[in-house]
């Protein structure tokens, strides 16, 4: 997610996705994951196959190293199974 500071505060100016995201990231973005079809970004990572897709994404992050005044990055860590926690004890 990219900022610009205008007189009003900040204003976005766009944002660029991962090309994989995890199940455990997918799912903050539902109020319920289970009964929805976890579609979320699948159209998105279709943009990382074509070259036109990459050129517009690369278009943008061009736009926010020149433009934007704050980038926010979203991060998370990797849930560990219970299974390996098990196993590991």
């Amino acid at each position: 997610m990219a900022y610009v500071k205008t007189p009003r505060g900040l204003r976005t100016l766009n944002s660029v996705w991962a090309q994989h995201l995890s199940e455990e990231v997918r799912r903050r973005f539902y109020k319920n994951w289970c009964k929805s079809k976890k579609k979320a970004f699948t159209k998105y990572a279709l943009k990382y196959d074509s070259d036109a897709g990459k050129k517009e994404i690369q278009l943008q992050l061009e736009k926010m190293k020149k433009y934007a005044s704050v980038v926010r990055v979203i991060a998370h860590t990797q849930v560990i199974s219970p299974s390996t926690v098990i196993a590991a004890l």
